[in-house]
């Protein structure tokens, strides 16, 4: 059985391997040699800097996705390319690619999210849809106005019941 399953799986990971890259489009880091990842990597970098398409990836994110990448570039200092490595080591680049590209593809500031529901104040039920970027603006926006008005004090004669 043990046997069986290490086949099914070596099989799909060929076949993923193998997958032409418009049937992946999602993926964002897919290199196979050591000078495509270098300017994938260096693009990824700077994307999750300031107002990047990936500025949205949380610290801890952050941290995975930088050794993830590191565990890459590694790998293709040793192999110049995909051909060259063998199947253990395609495991490795296969696996800390899809770390990347997992985190990456939720923190995607472009994504579009969309939920069905009724607008406050109607019962008609309907769809919006906002970007991740322009979500997490919003919530950044509201937390700010919450730690601002909680750290000024109120001296106005209503707020001290006058």
């Amino acid at each position: 059985m043990r046997t069986a399953m290490s086949v099914l799986m070596l099989a799909l990971f060929v076949a993923c391997m193998r997958a032409p890259a418009a049937e992946r489009s999602g993926d964002v880091v897919k290199a196979d040699t050591r000078e495509s990842f270098e300017a994938v990597a260096a693009n990824v970098r700077k994307e999750m800097d300031g107002q990047g398409r990936y500025a949205y990836v949380k610290p801890d994110e952050r941290t995975k996705v930088e050794a993830a990448l590191d565990e890459m570039q590694a790998l293709f200092a040793e192999n110049e390319s995909t051909d060259r490595m063998d199947k253990t080591v395609k495991v490795k680049l296969f696996n800390a690619q899809e770390v990347v590209n997992s985190i990456l593809t939720l923190r995607d500031r472009d994504r579009l999210i969309c939920e069905r529901g009724a607008q406050t104040g109607s019962r008609i039920v309907s769809t919006s849809c906002h970007t991740y970027g322009d979500l997490e603006a919003a919530q950044q926006a509201s937390s700010k106005f919450m730690n601002e008005r909680t750290a000024a004090p109120c001296n106005t004669p209503v707020c001290n019941g006058k």
